[in-house]
């Protein structure tokens, strides 16, 4: 699908990208509901680096190619407010109304959550005594608790992405629109992801062992950073006299940064005998990221090439469908886990599991379809009104 606009030069739209976050927010579906029943599950939350490296990608892309409009700043904050506020607020808007009956169990501290930093709202209060992950759900209070014999809860703790990921959004335009020249910011891109496993390195020595087996490095946006700028590093070459070299690359990469992360796994797991507990595994949060970061870059190369096999899978149109989607379904997700999985158990004790998968998913994908048709897709058409921003993505 090719757009064009008035002024603006011929832009590409990768359809296949689409079908790449439906994969993502797949893996962490499965992360969340599965990761104790099978291994493959267990490693679902590197969906999470796919949407990271995508965002970089994309938006970096949507920066530099904006940069000489006069309401550069102005445009992109608008279209980013109207696609990312409304879903995320009215969540929160539902939280309060149903506060006189869910009495929930909270205080202002949570209030780090709608203002984005709830990421590192486990990390602030752990000097305070109880569950140091009290801050990633919401407990109802007695009269729903009772009904289901024990606290139950609205999780909210998988919104650290979107918290990383606005943090992101409030830092990277001012550098893309200040520097303005593509070399230098290549350059401040690979300064940043050269440094980050160093920075990651030496923090894993300073830090406790608490924090750092609660996912400090997963979810902090200076330990991240290097996520969304492989993907920023990716759109900059692209758009100059670099991308038949990125392209050729793309396999090599693939290749490369697969086996590296297996030989990484091996030695740290096998041979060192380090624990493995998923991304709060220290060897992978130091160096790891990296690698799968910079597959995920690969997968994005190899997804916008002309009549590569992976775009034409990844083009198929119920991934696509889901997609388009994927926002809505990643924050709706894991919100009801708890009344998903009492309702398998409750219709089939024998085989609750398979049925909690399905029913969340179902129920899943029939909130985000209905909150993308009436909520996000009626003020996505008002970001062309109130702004005349366009993504120009360099032609494959």
């Amino acid at each position: 699908m090719t757009l064009k606009s008035p002024g603006v030069p011929k832009s590409a739209y990768y359809v296949a990208l689409d079908g790449l976050r439906a994969i993502a927010v797949i893996m962490v579906f499965f992360q969340h509901y599965g990761a104790g029943h099978a291994f493959l599950f267990s490693w679902g939350w590197t969906g999470v680096d796919l949407f990271f490296v995508l965002s970089g990608f994309l938006i970096t892309g949507i920066l530099y190619d904006s940069q000489h409009k006069i309401h550069r700043y102005r445009d992109f904050y608008i279209r980013r407010t109207l696609r990312i506020f409304p879903l995320y607020y009215f969540v929160w808007i539902v939280v309060l109304l149903i506060a006189p009956v869910a009495h929930w169990q909270w205080n202002m501290r949570w209030a780090l959550w709608p203002a984005y930093f709830g990421n590192y709202a486990r990390f602030f209060f752990l000097h305070q005594p109880g569950d140091p992950y009290r801050f990633d759900k919401l407990t109802f209070g007695a009269p729903i608790s009772s009904w289901f014999g024990y606290p139950f809860h609205l999780y909210i703790g998988h919104f650290w992405s979107l918290c990383v990921e606005e943090q992101f959004y409030l830092i990277w335009p001012f550098v893309v629109y200040q520097v303005r020249k593509r070399e230098a910011l290549i350059k401040i891109c690979l300064t940043v992801i050269v440094l980050c496993p160093i920075f990651r390195g030496v923090l894993s020595i300073g830090l406790s062992t608490q924090l750092l087996g609660m996912e400090l490095f997963y979810r902090s946006l200076p330990t991240r950073i290097d996520a969304l700028l492989i993907g920023g590093l990716v759109a900059l070459c692209l758009r100059g006299p670099e991308e038949s070299i990125v392209r050729r690359a793309r396999r090599p990469l693939l290749v490369a940064s697969a086996i590296l992360f297996v030989a990484l796994y091996l030695i740290s797991v096998k041979i060192l005998s380090l624990p493995f507990e998923g991304s709060a595994s220290n060897w992978i949060g130091v160096f790891g990221f990296t690698l799968i970061d910079a597959f995920a870059a690969a997968l994005i190369l190899e997804c916008i090439h002309p009549g590569s096999f992976l775009s034409k899978v990844l083009s198929w149109k119920p991934l696509r469908a889901l997609g388009l989607i994927s926002y809505g379904f990643y924050v709706y997700h894991d919100l009801l886990h708890d009344f998903y999985s009492e309702l398998a158990h409750r219709l089939s004790p024998r085989y609750a599991y398979p049925l909690t998968l399905l029913i969340a998913f179902s129920a899943t994908l029939l909130i985000a379809t209905l909150s993308y048709r009436l909520l996000e897709k009626p003020l996505l058409r008002l970001k062309d009104r109130f702004a005349n921003q366009v993504h120009t993505a360099p032609v494959a």
